[in-house]
């Protein structure tokens, strides 16, 4: 009877004993720019202001973080001289509130980035403003190793979220020799299926946003693009970048002369861009030689839409469309020789007229579908993005396009 007793309450306390621990273990490492957390710049040898060392407690215990922030951005400020690297992960989540993840690091070094994100899957990261003066990145989100479950590496059903990425010179103009604000590079692994937020904007890098390799199906949003930086891009969309849909508001700040709006080399796309101008004409969206089959929605706010105002086509398939706000194109009109000719719809849907001799030989391929249209004289007729119009007559030939909205 005693020792079934004494057994009793040796079980009971073991339980007891469980049930503490298990409260006693919180289910997040505390980063605290004021000491009062787990980790923080009082962390003896951080050259992280303990961030570092608050991921690699969350590696080993296999906790969350938190990242605390503060009230009026002056004293929740976390201090960097090194790289902070997050490690291939699973299932893991960064949040807090709004702080400053500052670089003091080399300002010349470009292997230092602030941070680089290894592969992730089913992440959720929720950071504070980064200010970054290197030669690197001030994000790069780069998959190199497995994750850790299903061992491959990859970006893939995660969302990132930022109140945004500055240098830190943010209203001196002038020209940013090198560095970048955030680089999405897919060259070792595909980064797929995520979603990407920069709620404060991204702003005055050399490069501001850049794709590398592998990026496909992601969702990108940023609320302000824009920069003060002289011979700067903003946004450089790689050529494997396909099938993403990307919304921005850009613009130049303070006269900034030869800056690249929205640069593409990627195809089937769906990209809004939010133009509030400044940029060189033809800048605000440059299509090169790998562009196709993107569709650009453009939100402009002049009265009257005119392609060649804000973009140049350098696209060898000419198949990306353009769609936008305000007054429709006004028609084009063109005469050509006596000979043979081809014409190209580009940009958007028109309906086509020619006028030529009773003799003239009009064609209209799309694909490897040809369609005689020589019997319709001058009827117009509708063409899309792609079409290719061949006409040939032994006299002048006047083409009209009507763009259509």
């Amino acid at each position: 009877m005693f020792k079934a007793v004494v057994a009793s309450i040796g079980i009971g306390l073991s339980a007891f004993s469980q049930v503490t621990a298990a409260e006693q273990h919180s289910p997040t490492v505390v980063l605290a720019w004021d000491g009062a957390g787990d980790y923080g710049p009082q962390t003896p040898g951080t050259k992280t202001a303990g961030w570092q060392e608050a991921i690699d407690a969350c590696v080993r215990d296999g906790r969350d973080l938190y990242v605390q922030g503060g009230w009026g951005g002056r004293k929740a400020i976390y201090h960097v001289s090194d790289t902070i690297h997050i490690p291939a992960t699973q299932d893991f989540r960064i949040d807090g509130g709004v702080y400053v993840l500052n670089w003091t690091g080399a300002a010349d070094d470009p292997a230092k980035d602030l941070m680089a994100i290894d592969s992730t899957m089913n992440g959720e990261y929720h950071f504070g403003i980064m200010v970054y003066g290197g030669a690197g990145a001030a994000l790069r989100i780069r998959p190199e190793h497995p994750v850790p479950i299903d061992g491959f590496a990859v970006v893939i059903e995660t969302a990132i979220t930022s109140q945004g990425i500055a240098d830190p010179h943010p209203f001196e103009p002038g020209e940013r020799k090198a560095g970048a604000g955030l680089v999405f590079d897919g060259s070792k692994a595909p980064i797929v299926s995520s979603r990407f937020d920069f709620i404060g904007g991204i702003l005055n890098f050399k490069t501001c946003v850049e794709t590398i390799g592998a990026f496909t199906q992601n969702e990108f949003n940023c609320l302000h693009l824009h920069t003060n930086a002289h011979k700067s891009a903003l946004f450089n969309l790689g050529p494997g970048s396909t099938q993403n849909t990307l919304k921005c508001v850009v613009g130049v700040d303070q006269g900034a002369q030869e800056v690249l709006g929205v640069r593409v080399q990627g195809r089937n796309n769906r990209i809004e861009i939010n133009t509030r101008g400044g940029f060189p004409k033809g800048n605000d969206l440059l299509l090169e030689s790998t562009a196709a089959g993107n569709r650009i929605d453009f939100i402009q706010g002049k009265a009257v839409f005119e392609a060649e105002d804000y973009m140049t086509d350098r696209a060898e398939t000419p198949t990306n469309e353009i769609r936008w706000t305000g007054g429709n194109p006004a028609p084009k009109t063109s005469v050509l020789p006596a000979g043979k000719h081809s014409y190209i719809q580009r940009w958007y849907p028109a309906s086509l007229r020619v006028a030529a001799g009773a003799s003239a030989s009009v064609k209209l391929i799309r694909g490897n579908v040809s369609m005689d249209y020589s019997a319709i004289g001058s009827a117009p007729f509708m063409a899309g993005v792609g079409d290719v119009l061949q006409f040939e007559g032994s006299t002048e030939v006047r083409l009209e396009a009507l763009p259509i909205p």
